[in-house]
């Protein structure tokens, strides 16, 4: 399974984290209540690799 970095972001959105900014193309979002924020790599068309992806819907909840 491989997704975009655009997916990923609103799918993470979708589920009420919100964006707190961007250092380069690192891409920063928090939500209430969660560990830490959850960092996503790469600009808006770049694939995930998968175990960055897995890391991201697992840390976010969503796996």
């Amino acid at each position: 399974m491989t997704m975009k970095v655009k997916q990923v972001i609103e799918l993470l959105e979708a589920n009420g984290w919100t964006y707190m900014g961007t250092k380069g193309d690192h891409h920063k979002y928090f939500k209430e209540g969660a560990r830490r924020p959850i960092i996503i790599p790469g600009n808006n068309n770049d694939d995930l690799a998968e175990g960055t992806l897995q890391s991201i819907l697992r840390e976010a909840g969503l796996k």
